[in-house]
């Protein structure tokens, strides 16, 4: 394990690290020992890199983080969320796509 000084950033996967209660917690130590953090949606559908596509603009952190599009599934849902620039990207024109099974719930 590399010790603090070693460490440059902390990727965090909320899905991985406890949702965002846990993330708040893994970001509060980053912060307190001066480690670098970036959050990822990596392997995530549409609907979770929604959810953590706000989560990250809340933080107000200054760095580039690790949100794709979930483009890696065949099976994902239409999205509003779109890659333009290298930067994501929400169109309020569009909505999710969600199966019939959902709208009845």
């Amino acid at each position: 394990m590399k010790t603090r000084k070693e460490m440059h950033r902390l990727q965090i996967k909320p899905s991985l690290h406890g949702g965002i209660i846990g993330c708040n917690e893994w970001i509060r130590l980053a912060n307190e020992l001066h480690i670098g953090w970036w959050i990822t949606s990596a392997l995530e559908s549409n609907y979770g890199l929604n959810a953590i596509a706000q989560y990250t603009y809340s933080q107000q952190h200054p760095t580039t983080h690790g949100l794709g599009t979930g483009g890696l599934y065949t099976n994902n849902f239409k999205s509003p969320l779109f890659i333009q620039k290298g930067e994501l990207h929400f169109d309020p024109n569009s909505s999710f796509d969600t199966p019939l099974f959902l709208n009845h719930v």
